[in-house]
């Protein structure tokens, strides 16, 4: 099954929105931003071979999907036939998606046993728009706290409670350009707030007098650089985790597509002396400061992060002669998951399930590869089969056009989910593992002339 990644994005930066929506075919081009416009997949014989999949649908679907070469006849006599092929040209890129201005952002420490140890602190800063806030002047007797609303999803010790301290950051960021394994400086001197977190939805922390005074001269100038000077001068706070926590919990920034309800989203309470709530501040900009580190030496599988950390190049080394007087009707890459990682897991640790993995291709190789698969529509990707247990992506025109076509194509780049803020790793099975659970391409070819 196709599924097509929406991505409301301007140039390189993060993403405004995330949707997953199902097609039941492929399709032969990619839509992109008005600023890199890639036409993609125009094999000679897309058309041809577009005919001969709506003929043998009804045959096809009935063909095994276990990789086992065997031939089988249709109702009109033409042979067709499944072949298996090893993937073995598959390489493991690092690179460090955008952290900032996500659905999401993480806090907190993880130690997992699989991919390493998480350590992420959430910034966020408030906006001292007027016009949004609904008042016009920051009075000397307000007070100001944030509100964090918690993603039901955690990483790691579920139970645990864990610690945080807020402090004051001390250098320039912008959540859309902020990337993981990239890690902003705090100031640690003076601390802004402190609070714990079991397992609340939400949690309000009150912020300490001399930042809420420093804040106050901001929001009440009425200078023409106020804007220029807020944006430079106050890079805002640091929600960082105290040493011996054992989660990772993620703060809400944005409406969920399914939300129901006007559930409301992270940002900053203006509240009088009576503690009475006056107003709202939105959070002007926000991101995590992560970094990963510890990672467990192993030769054995394929990982991928959806921070993109780890990518999957994969190239297909088939050779045109084998394909010759056939038409290529279906070609499906299988990937395996492999269930190693919850095997060794302790009780009561969980992870962000994946379920999504998807495939780039481009006209040339990028030279940022985590901004173009950011900022570009897949190519291919598929939900996991729950059945099967397998990732089984159409990749039909892909293969066509990299045997017949006369464009060039990079490799494909596969990652998993979407870079939305939570942290989602999966493992999946290499070339060192069982035959029936390798990387493989299986092709269902039709020889017209039988």
């Amino acid at each position: 099954m196709y599924q097509t990644n929406f991505q409301s994005i301007t140039g390189q930066s993060p993403e405004k929105r995330s949707k997953i929506s199902r097609s039941s075919s492929f399709t032969s081009s990619i839509s992109t931003t008005q600023h890199n416009p890639v036409s993609m997949f125009k094999g000679s014989r897309s058309l041809i071979t577009a005919f001969m999949v709506l003929v043998l649908f009804s045959f096809l679907v009935s063909c095994e999907s276990d990789g086992v070469v065997g031939e089988e006849l249709s109702p009109d006599g033409e042979q067709v036939e499944t072949n298996t092929y090893p993937v073995t040209n598959i390489e493991e890129v690092s690179d460090n998606g955008f952290s900032g201005s996500l659905n999401n952002s993480a806090m907190g420490i993880v130690q997992d046993p699989v991919y390493g140890t998480i350590t992420s602190s959430t910034l966020m800063k408030p906006s001292i728009s007027k016009q949004n806030s609904g008042i016009d002047v920051f009075p000397a007797d307000y007070s100001l706290k944030m509100m964090l609303q918690l993603n039901s999803q955690k990483y790691g010790n579920e139970a645990s409670a864990s610690s945080y301290k807020i402090y004051e950051i001390n250098q320039r960021w912008r959540g859309n350009e902020i990337r993981y394994n990239n890690p902003v400086s705090v100031d640690r001197s003076v601390e802004v707030g402190s609070f714990q977190v079991t397992d609340e939805d939400s949690v309000e922390v009150s912020l300490n007098q001399p930042f809420v005074d420093r804040y106050r001269e901001f929001f009440n100038d009425t200078t023409a650089q106020r804007d220029s000077l807020y944006r430079f001068e106050f890079p805002g706070l640091a929600i960082v985790p105290e040493d011996g926590n054992e989660k990772i919990d993620f703060v809400r920034h944005r409406f969920a597509t399914d939300d129901t309800t006007e559930t409301a989203v992270s940002r900053f309470f203006v509240e009088n002396e009576q503690d009475s709530l006056i107003a709202n501040l939105s959070a002007i900009d926000w991101g995590s400061s992560m970094e990963r580190s510890d990672v467990p030496e192993t030769d054995e599988g394929l990982v991928l992060h959806n921070t993109m950390e780890q990518i999957l190049k994969i190239e297909f080394d088939l050779d045109p002669k084998d394909f010759e007087g056939v038409e290529i009707v279906n070609a499906q890459l299988i990937l395996n998951p492999d269930p190693g990682p919850d095997a060794v897991t302790p009780s009561g640790f969980v992870r962000p399930e994946n379920n999504l993995i998807r495939g780039h291709a481009f006209p040339s190789e990028p030279l940022s590869l985590h901004s173009e698969i950011f900022s570009q529509q897949a190519s291919v990707g598929t939900n996991l089969n729950e059945d099967e247990e397998v990732y089984s992506l159409n990749v039909t025109q892909f293969i066509i056009d990299q045997l017949y076509g006369s464009n060039e194509l990079t490799p494909l780049y596969f990652t998993n989910q979407q870079n939305n803020g939570l942290y989602v790793s999966t493992k999946l099975f290499g070339n060192e593992a069982a035959e029936n659970v390798r990387p493989r391409l299986i092709i269902t070819t039709l020889n017209p002339d039988n």
